[in-house]
This record gives structure tokens, sequence and C-alpha cells, in this order.
């Protein structure tokens, strides 16, 4: 605040936003760049993007500059986004994989919880170094993933879809046979080939492109899906939940940057550890099950906080303060639950391996356009000179809305309106997904019939690929 001369008002309100700016502009490539150049190519050019723009933060001239560089940052970033769980999801064995991309997106409360605790440490020291330490440590991550990514095989899946099948059927000899051509592999290659085969859409920028996806029920029930949860993800109380964080944690006596940036620390290591226990335990439960009782749970949450809110406001006190932070931590309970993981993993798992890159690239626009209007809602008051950059942004997060300055705590009872919406829309409209592979997901949008025509052809076609390989052990 100090070095960029306190900026205020829409400036300062901006600032929140750019990142998810960043996003949606990266939507409109991703899904095309994820298919032409591959899973892990993408990743490598999204890192190389975020190193570049971290270095541009901590060595910025104005606002503007610092400003533009999260912006510029959020389009890397979400290129890994969109390339990072695609590899997940389709390079993870088949008993794994359910696991493996629900643990996917808990992955960023480590990152939450990294520049929570970097930056209680940080602004105690030279004003300066305090914001740019925790900037500058951004290149670390993306570093590693930047050299790393190609000692990781390359999505089997986008390989076939490409014609490289016999690169594929190595990698999942390698990986997921233990280096034999056991029935596994078969299984899979047998599925992938027929779900290629069968699969009418064309990732094109076209009139042919979109009919292929437009034309089909499976695939407008796959965008709604993909629409639904990534809208639900972000704007079913998570971004509003905290609005009250920094009054209530002054009433209570927790009035220092420290205290604040203490609680914000161990609000994330929290909400890490739910999701991640929630993402092993997924695989166990049904899809259906999960959605139903998490968003249940924040409904009755936010029932109850807008209770507490319309008691807070008109009688403020410690014991009340101490509720409403207990909410917030319950309210992270189901969302962390939940949403969480599965914001990445059920989209993903819903569609084909010739959509699953652009279909994704869709939900990540839809995350961030949600993301955007969450942020739009928020205005900043007058922030006190002295606060860290870790405050500030807490204060970003977690001001009070437009609508809670216009109607006060009754802006709550919309809120609750939607996510009770929400639960609706999941008991008509999800599918149940638990103990399927990819391709027989698809089958539940698309129907089986060609499916099982095309997988009783691909087999027969592998008994030549069978007789090869024995020919040539024997040789």
């Amino acid at each position: 605040m100090d070095y960029f001369r306190n900026p205020q008002g829409a400036h300062l309100g901006f600032y929140g936003a750019p990142a998810s700016v960043g996003g949606i502009v990266a939507t409109f490539t991703s899904g095309y760049l994820v298919d032409k150049l591959g899973r892990r190519a993408l990743c490598a050019l999204g890192s190389a993007i975020v190193i570049s723009m971290a270095i541009m933060q901590t060595f910025a001239t104005s606002f503007p500059m610092f400003t533009a560089g999260k912006m510029i940052l959020g389009f890397g970033a979400n290129l890994q986004q969109v390339g990072g769980p695609v590899l997940v999801v389709e390079l993870a064995h088949p008993k794994s994989r359910e696991a493996l991309s629900s643990l996917y997106n808990t992955s960023i409360y480590i990152g939450l919880i990294a520049g929570a605790w970097i930056t209680f440490r940080t602004f105690r020291i030279d004003p300066n170094w305090s914001w740019k330490i925790p900037c500058i440590l951004q290149v670390v991550l993306p570093s590693y993933q930047f050299f790393m990514i190609w000692l990781c095989p390359e999505s089997p899946r986008w390989l076939a879809a490409k014609g490289r099948t016999e690169e594929a059927r190595q990698i999942l000899i390698k990986y997921h046979g233990d280096g034999a051509y056991n029935q596994l592999v078969r299984s899979e290659m047998q599925e992938i080939l027929a779900s290629l085969e069968i699969d009418k859409t064309q990732v094109k920028l076209n009139k042919d492109g979109l009919k292929s996806i437009l034309a089909s029920r499976g695939n407008l029930h796959r965008l709604f899906i993909s629409f639904v949860t990534a809208v639900a993800s972000q704007g079913a109380g998570s971004g509003l939940i905290s609005s009250y964080l920094p009054a209530v944690l002054d009433q209570i006596g927790f009035e220092s940057s420290a205290d604040k940036t203490l609680i914000n620390g161990v609000i994330n290591i929290w909400s890490w550890v739910i999701g991640v226990t929630a993402a092993l335990l997924i695989p166990k439960v049904k899809r259906r099950i999960v959605f139903l009782s998490a968003t249940s749970g924040m409904l009755v949450t936010f029932i109850i906080w807008t209770a507490l809110s319309a008691r807070y406001i008109e009688q403020p006190s410690r014991t009340m303060g101490i509720a409403i932070v207990a909410m917030i931590f319950l309210y992270n309970l189901f969302y962390c639950a939940c949403w969480l993981p599965l914001v990445v993993a059920y989209p993903l798992e819903t569609v084909t391996i010739k959509q699953r890159g652009l279909f994704f690239s869709w939900t990540v626009f839809c995350i961030n356009a949600s993301s955007f209007v969450v942020s739009l809602k928020s205005q900043i008051g007058n922030i006190p000179t002295h606060m860290p950059a870790l405050l500030t942004a807490m204060q970003v997060n977690y001001i009070n809305p437009i609508g809670l300055q216009n109607i006060s705590w009754k802006y709550y009872i919309i809120q609750t309106i939607f996510i009770a919406i929400i639960l609706i829309v999941i008991w008509f409209t999800f599918v149940e997904t638990k103990g399927l592979t990819l391709e027989e997901i698809a089958v539940k949008f698309d129907g089986g019939e060609e499916f099982d025509t095309a997988v009783a052809v691909q087999s027969f076609e592998t008994k030549d690929v069978d007789e090869i390989i024995r020919i040539e052990k024997t040789a």
C-alpha cells in the first residue's frame, strides 16, 4: 500500500479481479492448445508465463504494472489449470483415478497455506520486502513443473486421438500393466479406441465444430453440468461467507495484523485437511450423495449464519462473533468435502477424450467468470496504510459486498435461496459416475449401442496386435 501510494476505490477494487480476467482470456485458447500441443506442453507454457510474471510483479515500479503482472499471471496459471488436471485424469490408473482427480484441486490449499504463513512471517521485516518475498517465491513451484513435466508421460488418450496408438499402448503397458500387455491394458485400449471411433465431436471453431457439440443432447447435458459445477463452486457462498471476518475478529479481540493473518492461516490448514480427507473417501461414496449431502449442509449452515448475522448487526457481542467464526469453519467443512475436490474431478470425468480439453476450458471459463462477478460485487473501503500485503488481500476478499451494504444481513437470504436452487438442480440433473471408467461414463450421456459395437470391433482387431507382439517376443 505504501510502495504504490495507497491506491483506493476502483483502482484497488480492480486488483482483486485481474487474475480472473486473465483466466477468462486463457480459456478461449487453452481448449485448442491442449489438444494441439498436448497436455504436458500446455503445463510448461503456463509455468513459463507464471515465472516471468512473478518476476515482473516483484520488481514492478507502478501499481498498473503490478496489476498487469497479476492479470497475465492469471492467464498462465489457467493454461496450467486446463493442462494439469486433464493429464492427471487421463494418465491415472483406473483404480486410483477417482482419488487422484479428487485430490488434484485440494492442492490449491498447499499454495494458500504457504502464502498465508510466508506472509505471516515476512510482514514483520522491511516493508518493501514484506510483499516482494511472497511475490518472488511464486516462481518456485512453476519452475519445478516447467522442468519436471517432461519426465512425466504424455496422456495415452491424447496420443491415441492423434493416431499415435502404439505410443499410447506402450505407456499403458509400462504404467498400468507393470510392463506386461495384460488384460487391463487390452481393455483400456479397446475402450479408448472405441470411444474415439464413435465420438463425432469436432474440436474446431467453425460451424461444423459447434454443430457437433450443440446438436447432441448428451453434450448439452455435459455443458450444463460443467456450468452448474463451476458457478456453484464460486457462488454458493464461498466468496461471501467471510464478508464480516475483519470486523468480527476486531470484536472478539483479534485486532492486530498478526492475529488476522494467523487465523487466515489456520482456516487454510483446516480447509486443506478436510479437502484431502474427502478426496480419499470420495471413491467409496456415490457422487450424487456427496453433492447432495454437502450442499444440504452448506444450506443449513447458511441459514444459521443468516440468523446470527441479523443478531450480530443489531447487538454486536463477543459470543455472537465467536459463533459466526464457528460458522465459517463449519461451512468450509461442507464446502471442502465436496466442491473443492469435485469441481475439477466431476466435469472432467463426464466428457469424452476429444472433448476433454475444450469442455474443461468451458468449465474454467465459468469458474473465472463467476469469480470475476463475485469480485465486482465487492467494493473497497479505506484500508489503513500500515496493513501488510496479505491483510490487504484479506480485505479485498472479505469486504462487505454491495448487496450487504444496501440491505444488510438480508442479502444472505438471497444467497440461501441460491444454494437451495443449486441443490434442486443437482437432484434432477447430476449423473452418477462412481466406479465407472471414463469411457463407461460417456455411455451414460450418449447411449451404449454404438460403443458396444465399437468395443467388439476393437476386441477383434486387438487379437491381431496380440499375435504380432507374441511373434516379436518369440523372435
